[in-house]
This record gives structure tokens, sequence and C-alpha cells, in this order.
């Protein structure tokens, strides 16, 4: 039941839009095209007036239009070219702020760290009292093995406390 109504109204809409299309005429009739040449002329020739470079340039926007919209006037106001897509307002704002500048090069003496087990005074630098885990007894000349708390002479066993 609904199927004709669908049809019919199709059919009237297609019926309607075909008689609303017009058969454009091209090339135009060489008249036409000869007033065409000659506006052409006189807007690219420098010795014309700002006013008839102006006239000349709608007649000939409106000999280049088809017959439907020939005697459509045209607004002197035109909106101005605008891109296909809108930017991003923020997208891509320079940042304001001053960049730091870039790292330099730079030099750090380091001291040398002073060997485990040797203590250092301060204020010279010097060496206070060398460790080498031995030490030699002063009374008997012989060679102390260095242990927790003090010296062993391993000849005698005896302990010599530091």
């Amino acid at each position: 039941m609904r199927a004709p109504i669908a049809i019919g109204l199709a059919l009237a809409i297609a019926a309607g839009a075909s008689l609303a299309v017009e058969t454009a005429h091209w090339p135009p009739p060489p008249e036409m095209l000869a007033r065409m040449r000659d506006l052409q002329a006189k807007i690219a020739d420098p010795g014309t007036s700002r006013e008839e470079r102006a006239a000349a340039r709608q007649e000939l926007e409106r000999l280049m239009k088809s017959p439907a919209g020939r005697d459509k006037p045209t607004s002197e106001t035109r909106k101005p070219a605008r891109a296909a897509i809108d930017p991003f307002p923020s997208a891509v704002k320079p940042s304001e702020a001053k960049l730091p500048p870039p790292p330099t090069a730079r030099v750090e003496v380091i001291p040398e760290p002073a060997p485990r087990g040797v203590v250092v005074n301060p204020s010279t630098g010097s060496v206070l009292r060398p460790s080498t885990g031995s030490a030699v007894d002063p009374r008997s000349g012989h060679l102390l093995h260095e242990v927790p708390g003090g010296y062993v002479d391993p000849r005698t066993g005896q302990f010599v406390p530091k």
C-alpha cells in the first residue's frame, strides 16, 4: 500500500527536478565570444580607468553565467576566500616564554679519593697514619700483622694493641 505512494511521490519530485535543469549552451555564439574577448582586452588595457575595468568585469561575469543566472544580480560584497577546513586556533600557538640557552660544557675538578684505611689531615691533605695491614715493632724490628684492635707478632703470637 505504501510502495505505490512512495513511487508516485518519487516520480513527481524527479519530474519537477528535470524541468528545473536547463541545458547549457556551450560554446556560446560567435558574437558573444567576440564581446567576451573585447571585455578581456579592456580589462587588461592599462589605459582604461578603474570604473571602466569594474564595469567590464561585471559584464564579463554576467556573460560567463548560465542563461538562467544571467539576469540575477551579483552581490558586490563577496565573502573572503577561506580554507576548506577550519584550522584549530590554539593547536599550534607558539610559546611566548623564552627558552633557556643550550647547555654548555663545564669542567669539574673532583679530588681523588683517599685509599681505604688511610687517615688524611683535612687541613694539610697529608697522610696521618699509613695503613698497609702491617707494621714494624720498634723494639724488636719484627713485622707485625694487623688484626682488629691491634697487631699480632707471627713469631711469638703476642698481641700488641693499637
